[in-house]
């Protein structure tokens, strides 16, 4: 009787899968390549580990003061309370990559103007408006009158989802773990904020610099 009991045991215990702990560098080499469930079945250990990998930050955006728009008729626009110069009209004739986007602003000479460069998320978010309204083009988006921006496009921010990982936007909160792979966007078509990874030419620019 004890033989057989001992020779079950050897049964079901050669039959359980065996799991070997993972180490960190082990999951966050799996992130990117497998699947949440996936990595979690190779590795039960990994679940604390995973928020590290992906690099998920708890740090909310900065919301800037209300700004004040002053058309200089010049091409540019003034925000006086945050002290930032705007280009009056989106660059939307071409799309960037997120660092070919970064050389193209600073290498601008928009409006006779050079030292512009692409804003973070909360410079660009001032430019969102309360509601879709006829812009200096003519058409509705949702985005300060003074702007023009037709009806509307997507643009890149310096913000990355190493910096920012969570965002709540009138539809929905949106949750970015890609870390340094990704950034934010504004588009002022649907008044929506979201994110791609900065390798993808999908994102137009919208230049900006500061002023004393």
């Amino acid at each position: 009787m004890r033989v057989l009991i001992v020779a079950l045991i050897l049964v079901f215990s050669t039959s359980l899968p065996v799991y070997a702990k993972c180490a960190k560098e082990e999951v966050c080499a799996m992130v990117g390549k497998m699947g949440h469930f996936a990595i979690l079945d190779k590795c039960p250990n990994a679940g604390p580990l995973l928020a590290e990998c992906r690099q998920v930050s708890s740090a909310k955006v900065e919301i800037l003061p209300e700004p004040n728009f002053v058309d200089n008729g010049d091409g540019t626009v003034t925000d006086t309370v945050n002290k930032l110069l705007w280009i009056k009209k989106g660059k939307f004739d071409k799309k960037f990559e997120l660092k070919e986007a970064k050389i193209a602003a600073l290498t601008a000479e928009d409006a006779g103007r050079s030292g512009w460069r692409l804003p973070t998320l909360p410079e660009l978010k001032t430019l969102l408006y309360k509601e879709r309204v006829i812009n200096a083009s003519g058409k509705k988006a949702w985005i300060n009158p003074l702007f023009d921006d037709g009806l509307g496009h997507y643009y890149w921010t310096t913000t990355t989802c190493d910096q920012v990982s969570v965002i709540k936007d009138r539809y929905q909160e949106k949750i970015c773990q890609e870390g340094e792979k990704a950034a934010w966007f504004v588009h002022f078509n649907i008044n929506a904020v979201g994110w791609f990874h900065t390798n993808l030419e999908r994102p137009f620019i919208w230049l900006v610099q500061n002023v004393k």
